[in-house]
């Protein structure tokens, strides 16, 4: 009776090890694209640990384009370079260089005279001389715009008859 109970043991032993040797492997795998996301988006990371403002476009690119190579090393090299601290207290950081997309300067302006500003919009005159409504009708009858008929119609609308 031990003599059959002793394989199971030793099998189930076997396969618990086996288990054992692939929760190691699943965990080195894991370490593994762990820092190989962690390097992939290293820029971004950088980006955000600086506060420069385009680091949302940073971890954009790096997560869209990064495999490139060569735009993961653009991102590096931008999310390094220095960032644009205003002199003005209430001023923001960045917008100079161009390249920031989603942070601009906020300028204030202040109207100094404002009574002196034309209206918003006007609209044109109208034309209330009938010989210039005719004329301009005409001209459509000969460019082949309206037709007889229709100019006809207008035309007496024009005149009142």
């Amino acid at each position: 009776m031990w003599a059959l109970a002793t394989p199971v043991v030793l099998l189930s032993t076997s396969a618990y090890a086996a288990n054992d040797d692939a929760t190691a492997g699943y965990a080195i795998m894991g370490i593994f694209l762990l820092l190989v996301a962690i390097i992939y988006e290293l820029p971004a990371i950088i980006a955000f640990l600086r506060g420069h403002p385009n680091r949302w476009l940073i971890l954009v690119l790096c997560t869209a384009l990064a495999g490139t190579g060569i735009v993961w090393l653009g991102c590096l090299i931008w999310a390094f370079k220095a960032v644009h601290i205003a002199d003005d207290p209430n001023g923001t950081n960045g917008g100079e260089s161009g390249l920031n997309l989603l942070a601009n300067d906020v300028q204030r302006v202040r109207l100094e005279n404002p009574s002196m500003l034309p209206p918003p919009f006007s609209p044109a005159p109208a034309h209330h001389d009938p010989i210039e409504k005719l004329e301009r009708l005409k001209k459509l009858l000969d460019d082949g715009v309206i037709e007889k008929e229709q100019f006809q119609r207008m035309r007496d609308l024009i005149i009142g008859a």
